[in-house]
């Protein structure tokens, strides 16, 4: 856990202290594996999406699984919360019981 926690902060370090003008690939460090693996990340708000690949890998499909990933989880979340507004209007402080039992109102 101590080795985990150390890839943690250098990742964090070498990918937070970075303008937002360069480019999202790095070289990794000494504890990610070196010169043979990329860190390929991209930084939404106050979230940083971060891969670590081997340099077989291609940086621009990384950047656009990371992409396409935030997306969908983004789209995702804002559906349930509709969703869960929705129910709220129907059911009055929706609970697990309300899906169970009105499954038909549902």
């Amino acid at each position: 856990e101590d080795t985990q926690q150390q890839i943690i902060r250098e990742t964090f370090h070498l990918v937070s202290k970075r303008d937002e003008n360069v480019c999202n690939f790095l070289e990794g460090g000494l504890l990610i594996g070196g010169s043979d693996n990329k860190l390929i990340y991209r930084h939404y708000a106050t979230l940083y999406f971060v891969f670590c690949v081997d340099s077989s890998e291609s940086e621009l499909g990384i950047l656009d699984l990371i992409q396409v990933s935030f997306f969908c989880c983004f789209v995702f979340l804002i559906s349930g919360i509709v969703f869960v507004e929705t129910l709220d209007k129907c059911f009055e402080n929706v609970c697990e019981l309300d899906l169970i039992f009105h499954v038909d109102k549902v």
